[in-house]
Formats: C-alpha cells, structure tokens, sequence
C-alpha cells in the first residue's frame, strides 16, 4: 500500500472511530437524560424517590451557579486587614504548561506604550514604566506601583497575545485580588474610532479598562486612580493640550470642565487621552502636573507645588463609590496615536530583571569622581545590558530650579560614562527629581544632604 493510501486509510479508520465513540456518548447521553425525566415524574408518586429527585435538582442548581461565576471562596487564611492575600488568585485561570511556581507568574502589571521604537509613555521601548494604578477600598490603599508608600503592592496573573519572538503585546490582561475585590485590567487595541479591530497589530489607540467586582459578602466604597507618565520619543517633558488649546502645567479639571481629550505632543509625534466619549467611562477629574507630585496620590490636595516643572504626567480619578456585593464597576479611558499613525504597540515592566548602583557627587558638583566612575566601570562590566535607566538627585540646598538643572547635568555626565562603557545613547532613559525627595529640614536645606546628592543607574537584560 503507499503512502497517500496508507494515509487515507489511517484517517478513514480515525473518522470512524470518533464517530462511532460520538455515536456511543450520545445515545449513553440521551439514556441518562430519559432516565432522569422518569425518576422526576415518578418523584409525584413515591416520596423517597421525590427525595432523590429534589437531590439531583439541588446538584444540578449548584452546578449552574458555578458556571454563573459564584465568587471562588480563599482557602487562604486571611489577615486582620480582611486582605486576599495577592499570591491567591482563582487557580482556574492559570495556564495549565505552567510548571514554574505561582509565585514566577505574577507580574505587577504596569505597562508602558510606543508607536514603533518611539515612546509615547515613559519606558518603551524598554520593559520599564512608571505609569500605574492606586485603588481605595473602605479607606485602605493597594497599588500596581510597589514603589508607593503606605499602599498595598499588588501582583496579578497576566493573560496576554504575544508576537513570536518578541517581547511586544498585542493584547494583554492582569488579574489582581485585593480586600476581597477581584480587579482585572484590560488593554485592548482599538481603531481611530475607538472601536474593536480585527487585524490587532494596527491599532491607533489602546482601551485602558479596570473592572473591579466585589466579591466579598459586605459592599465596599471604591475610589480609583490612574496616573499615566507620558513621554513623547525622547522627551520626558511634553506640550501639553485639551480640546487643542495649549494649557501649561498643574491644571485641575472636573466635571463638566473634563476636555474631550487631552494631547501630549513633541514636534510631529503627538499622544492623546481621550476622556470623554461613548465608549469612554469619564473620570470625575484630572490633574496635569509634574509626575513626582502627581505620584502622590494619598496627599495630592495637600501638596505644594513647586515651580519647577520638568516631567509632565497626567492623574485620572473616579470619585468614591460604593459597590454591592457580586456588584462590578468599570473605569475606561483610551490613549494613543491620531490618524494615520497606525501600530502602536505595548509592554510590560519586569522589575526582576534589573540591577541597580547609586553614584554619589560633591556639593554642587555634576562630575564623576574618579572613584564613583571606577565604581560604575565594574558595575557595567563586559554584559550586554538591553537598557539603563538613570535618575538624578540633589539635596535640598539652593533653589529648586538651580537643583533641578543640577540634576540634570549629573545625569548627562553619567550618560555619557554609561556610553564609554557601552551603552547605546537611545537605550538610555533619564528622569530628573532635583530636591523632590531630598530630605528638607532646616538643617538640610541649610547645608544639605550627602546622601541625597546622587544618581541612581538602574539596567536590565
């Protein structure tokens, strides 16, 4: 026999064999179906076998509301904060070629986005971002941004699309647990219309979607925030505006004053938000300011706010809400490309993959000393580093203009260090802070702080 029969014979004998087996299972099917239906009719006739009956309804109802998605009760024992621990997550939704510890899938979700190798959020093309979430849940804090104080860090479970060979997201999905809340984030690619696209590698914006179901036995009072950190190609400082007038920076707008949309642009390439739409879930308001201030969220009223601004960022935040128990509340914005600017793209941040050194100067220095830059040699070494990431620092000392130029003379002088040693000038992302998080007493603003005049290199594969 040759091979093309042989090959024809071999899927006859499959074809006849999964029919007969799917001939067999359903008329096994349709005998236990008849055999139910009598027992229930008879059930009117006979008590004990009425019992039997009900048993079998009671089986098949508690089946069904388990497909309906009856909240998964933790077996984890839970603290006094009422807190699913953020290790616990429905096992049904991992992948079953897991074979790596629970642990080593979770990921804290904060995403970064570029059209092409340029960045339109701060980090991409690199897998780094700062742009995160913070959620309120009965006056308790949780955060995506493990960086925040006095909030939970939250980890999920990412349920993603990937390109081949690639670390760029189609699609991408995380599931995060939190004070008996199941939170999934979704971002979609969408077309210049805001709408579901087939072919998803042509995207112009992406739909940014939180939706956050209560699943605890009381309800819960819900603030939400999302604090996008926009970065325009190289620039970390943008032109900013909403509705297509120009605005300036630490603007505050609500309500009926939310702009449509809001721009972030740098020569050609422009970034918009759009807040307002039928497919959008407005937020109730926004700030635009610099990103240090808008980081935080818990004492953002009750900040001043300097006069130096240098790092553009936008806060989103949905008012207080109070959900019911099996209740869901959805949060959506959408943030992209303008027409004719198709294919944008998405990452993901991967701490576990960095190392970091902290470089120290003299008072009002931007040079490297001798010793600093020896120290940040062998810290390169001879590895292949995919990017660095290098943030600058001064004491409290001085103005905060003259700080901030400062800052940013110390990173140029590390950048270049970084260069010799061979890191590529476009894999190198710079954040300047000036005084932001120096310490700021008297005593330091009068002779400042060592420890806080530095940069800080952080690279990763």
């Amino acid at each position: 026999m040759n091979r093309k029969l042989q090959r024809n014979f071999s899927l006859h004998k499959k074809q006849t064999k999964k029919y007969k087996t799917e001939f067999y299972t359903n008329n096994k099917k349709i005998l236990i179906l008849s055999c139910v239906c009598l027992l229930l009719v008879l059930s009117s006739f006979f008590p004990k076998t009425n019992q039997i009956g009900q048993m079998l309804g009671d089986s098949f109802s508690t089946l069904y509301e388990n497909w309906e998605g009856v909240p998964y009760q933790n077996d984890f024992k839970k603290n006094e904060a009422n807190y699913f621990s953020p290790h616990y997550l429905p096992k049904s939704i991992f992948s079953s070629s897991y074979n790596q510890p629970l642990d080593d899938q979770l990921i804290d979700g904060r995403f970064t986005i570029g059209y092409g190798e340029k960045s339109i959020l701060f980090g991409y093309p690199y897998s780094f971002s700062t742009s995160h979430f913070v959620l309120k849940s009965s006056g308790k804090y949780a955060s995506n941004n493990p960086e925040l104080s006095q909030t939970r860090a939250l980890k999920g479970v990412l349920i993603s699309e990937m390109e081949e060979n690639s670390d760029v997201l189609f699609t991408s999905k995380v599931i995060y647990t939190y004070d008996n809340l199941l939170i999934t984030q979704t971002l979609v690619p969408v077309d210049t219309d805001l709408e579901d696209i087939e072919n998803i590698s042509k995207g112009n914006y992406y739909k940014i979607e939180y939706e956050i179901e209560n699943q605890s036995d009381a309800p819960r009072d819900i603030e939400f925030t999302l604090l996008l950190d926009p970065m325009i190609n190289a620039d970390d400082i943008c032109k900013l505006s909403a509705d297509g007038s120009h605005i300036g920076m630490d603007r505050k707008f609500e309500g009926a004053k939310m702009p449509f949309h809001f721009a972030f642009y740098n020569g050609n390439l422009q970034a918009k938000l759009i807040t307002k739409h039928k497919n959008v879930i407005s937020p109730d308001v926004a700030y635009v300011g610099q990103w240090a201030y808008l980081t935080n969220v818990l004492q953002l009223e009750q900040q001043k706010v300097g006069k130096y601004t240098d790092d553009s960022a936008i806060l989103l935040r949905w008012n207080t809400k109070k959900i019911k128990k099996g209740e869901i509340h959805n949060y959506r914005v959408f943030y992209g490309v303008p027409k004719g600017k198709e294919g944008i793209n998405l990452q993901h941040h991967q701490p576990d993959r960095k190392s970091q050194i902290t470089l120290y100067f003299d008072a009002n220095q931007s040079q490297l000393s001798s010793e600093e830059e020896a120290k940040l040699r062998n810290f390169i070494g001879a590895r292949r580093w995919k990017a660095a990431l290098v943030e600058g620092y001064t004491d409290a000392k001085g103005t905060e203009q003259l700080n901030l130029e400062l800052s940013k003379d110390r990173i140029s002088h590390v950048s270049y260090a970084l260069q010799m040693f061979g890191i590529k000038y476009e894999k190198i992302l710079r954040k300047s802070h000036g005084e932001f998080f120096a310490r700021n007493d008297e005593t330091a603003r009068g002779n400042g702080d060592k420890k806080d005049r530095k940069v800080v290199v952080t690279v990763w594969r």
